[in-house]
């Protein structure tokens, strides 16, 4: 900042305050608050529940350390699920204060701006007709409600930059994810490929040649098979 550390608070004008201001914001090396007061779901509990409910063909969990706003300590956890035979096409939100749903006022919450405005979809080469849950739960000694009735979170800049680091997160795993089953399903599409016309260039080269027996074509394919999937594994071990 520039500022002398001896010099007097009261010395400061108003661009230099909030100057100050801004930098303490920025600045990511404060220690984080104590969290042993809030009871987050975890990992296991929240993939355990999507699975049973959802029976998705993909699903992360994506869980922010503990950050604070005004003095109240939270946490963020987001989960991502793809795909299976209960979503339908499109992105849906379900959310959680505290383990207790939030169900009225969607477009209202912090976290519906954060998916719908706030992140680059287009980014993570994902098609918008992708069937995808988003299951946010942010727990707090105080909830940032925006209203009295408590049905939705308040766009607190600290609450909403944990919501959108944790789906950012768990984006980039979805787009390996798809990645990784792409390159599976040209391994599987040149395999078709193989077996279908390596039979046919196998009996022509043993009419062609008056030979007693075909090639070894089988072997062929099964090397081909082994030398795809490996470098499919290889690329995103």
């Amino acid at each position: 900042m520039e500022i002398k550390p001896d010099r007097d608070p009261k010395s400061l004008d108003n661009e230099e305050t909030v100057k100050f201001a801004n930098a303490l914001h920025r600045y990511d090396n404060f220690l984080q608050p104590d969290a042993d007061c809030l009871s987050p779901l975890g990992e296991s509990l929240l993939k355990a529940g999507i699975t049973k409910e959802l029976n998705p063909e993909f699903v992360t969990v994506a869980i922010r350390p503990p950050s604070a706003y005004s003095g109240f300590p939270f946490i963020v956890e987001l989960a991502l699920s793809y795909g299976g035979k209960t979503l339908s096409q499109g992105v849906k939100i379900y959310r959680f204060a505290n383990r207790i749903p939030l169900l009225y006022d969607e477009a209202s919450d912090v976290v519906w701006k954060v998916v719908n405005e706030e992140v680059d979809w287009k980014r993570y080469h994902i098609p918008a007709e992708a069937p995808i849950a988003i299951i946010s739960h942010v727990c707090s000694t105080r909830i940032p409600y925006k209203t009295v009735g408590k049905e939705y979170l308040a766009d607190r800049p600290e609450l909403e930059r944990e919501v959108k680091n944790a789906l950012r997160e768990a984006l980039r795993r979805l787009t390996t994810f798809l990645s990784r089953k792409g390159s599976m399903e040209m391994v599987r599409r040149k395999k078709g490929i193989y077996a279908k016309y390596l039979p046919l260039i196998a009996r022509f080269a043993t009419e062609l040649s008056h030979a007693n027996r075909p090639p070894r074509y089988r072997r062929l394919l099964e090397e081909a098979e082994a030398i795809e999937g490996q470098r499919t594994l290889e690329e995103y071990r």
